[in-house]
């Protein structure tokens, strides 16, 4: 049989998921990078609380465009598995994205983050039945439209056990790919994970997708925590995901290029070589491919449902987001998603990194109220915070949403906090428009600014008298550790 090729797209080769912290590594050895992967939402600025407003920083997209290496474009806030559609302010930013870097093709997840209330803090698997086929089909249509270019759809990772009421994930997406001839980015450490956490097998998976519908590989590291393999993109690819892989790539015929991930957050102990060490492995897969060859079609599938769907497309997003964000059950739905381990999996890890938005932004202030209250007490006063509050999709509106709730609960009335939230509030808002600002002590600050900074309390008294701090751009909001690329700080595990 012929392979269904697709559109016509250049092979790209190999590359990463740009971060900041990965300049070394483009600078020093551009020889093991032939293209970089830009996921823009992390490029933007949220105003906090006026979603509506997003900043694009043109001299961010200036920088990029100017790197000497082929771009993807990969969307981390528009995802094509939901019934409540993406962000409508998003749609024109990232055509500009894609058009500006010339990117041949983009892609999102095929996962959901909405609600019609709220924000769910993480990607959560699909609905996955017919019903959810016809509505997930017009978002990939919408998505395609909105950028200009060839859309492809991210497999997911999902921690939920399988329900007897949906079809196979390898099932699902290729009915969805056939129905949308969209393509595949296919994530081989998502679909490593959901083999390692009980879900499907991943030659099972990769038996009932159209593998010449691949135009992209995505490889990442990960680790085990409460029993569970996290897609946390921490290191070095597992070596049986490496094996696995040299087996895949070859029958993958219109392949086009193999993206590494790490996060930022890992990099400092991952280290630039160990970047690099990855790159000159995923190499020796590239050099496996097989264009025009390999397999064309997926198998025909077997009996694939085994029973009637017991809920919604809208039922199952708001039962299972209602719960990751620490909401209780409200219907026998939500029961039954809630006697899933993985939904509680799920749950903690939003709480972590809802607490690491928060202490990346106001990082000394969170730091004053560790010392002074205990850790202990300060988790308990973020735990109540999440229970009145659910998550942001930006680090700086989740922190400025923790700051009122403080208000409102009094905390503030800890001596000094006041002044250094203040502090830290002219930083954040001088990084996001750039504008100098004059913060005002009644006591020198900077014994109380550099203890924090050390992780205790000051041991002198400050001297009194009428002190100021400028703050500018490029300036001393350094003193803090906070940078733009914390502030953007979108939920990471995608």
């Amino acid at each position: 049989m012929e392979a269904n090729r697709g559109p016509s797209l250049p092979e790209l080769g190999i590359g990463v998921v740009y971060s900041a912290g990965l300049e070394p590594l483009l600078e020093r050895f551009p020889e093991n990078i032939d293209v970089i992967e830009i996921e823009p939402q992390t490029m933007w600025l949220e105003t906090p609380n006026r979603p509506e407003e997003i900043l694009v920083q043109p001299e961010v997209e200036a920088h990029l465009r100017s790197l000497p290496f082929r771009k993807l474009v990969h969307s981390i806030g528009t995802p094509v598995g939901g019934s409540v559609p993406g962000i409508e302010v998003q749609l024109p930013l990232l055509r500009d994205t894609v058009r500006n870097l010339g990117a041949p093709w983009a892609s999102e997840h095929l996962a959901f983050n909405l609600t019609p209330d709220f924000f769910t803090g993480f990607f959560l698997p699909p609905r996955q039945t017919e019903a959810g086929l016809d509505i997930y089909a017009e978002a990939i249509a919408r998505l395609r439209t909105a950028m200009g270019v060839p859309l492809a759809i991210e497999t997911g990772v999902n921690y939920l056990r399988p329900r007897a009421d949906e079809l196979p994930d390898g099932e699902f997406v290729a009915e969805l790919v056939d129905r949308t001839n969209c393509g595949i980015l296919l994530d081989l450490h998502n679909i490593y994970a959901n083999d390692c956490n009980g879900r499907q097998k991943v030659f099972e998976f990769l038996d009932q997708i159209p593998l010449d519908r691949v135009w992209e590989i995505h490889l990442a590291g990960g680790f085990e925590w409460h029993s569970y393999w996290l897609d946390a993109h921490s290191g070095a690819i597992p070596d049986r995901l490496f094996e696995l892989s040299r087996d895949i790539v070859p029958h993958l015929p219109n392949l086009k290029a193999i993206i590494f991930e790490v996060f930022s957050s890992f990099l400092p102990n991952f280290g630039v070589d160990g970047v690099r060490k990855e790159m000159e492995r995923v190499r020796q897969l590239w050099e496996l491919r097989r264009p025009g060859g390999g397999s064309s079609a997926k198998r025909e599938a077997g009996n694939r449902r085994s029973s009637t769907p017991v809920a919604t497309v809208a039922e199952w997003e708001a039962a299972l987001g209602a719960l990751v964000v620490g909401r209780a059950p409200a219907n026998a739905l939500a029961e039954e998603l809630a006697s899933d381990p993985g939904t509680s999996l799920v749950r903690d890890l939003i709480h972590e990194f809802r607490a690491s938005m928060v202490v990346s932004v106001y990082r000394l202030s969170c730091r004053l109220m560790m010392l002074a209250l205990t850790p202990d007490v300060f988790r308990t006063i973020l735990e109540d915070f999440w229970t009145h509050e659910p998550p942001h999709q930006y680090a700086a509106s989740e922190a400025e949403a923790f700051i009122g709730y403080l208000r409102a609960k009094n905390v503030l009335r800890l001596p000094k906090l006041e002044k250094v939230l203040e502090f830290e509030k002219a930083a954040i808002d001088t990084l996001l428009d750039g504008r100098t600002r004059v913060v005002r002590f009644s006591a020198d600050p900077f014994p109380l600014l550099r203890a924090l900074a050390e992780g205790r309390l000051p041991d002198v008294i400050p001297q009194e008298g009428e002190y100021e701090i400028e703050l500018k751009a490029e300036g001393p909001v350094t003193v803090t550790g906070m940078d733009p690329e914390q502030l953007r700080g979108a939920f990471p595990f995608h």
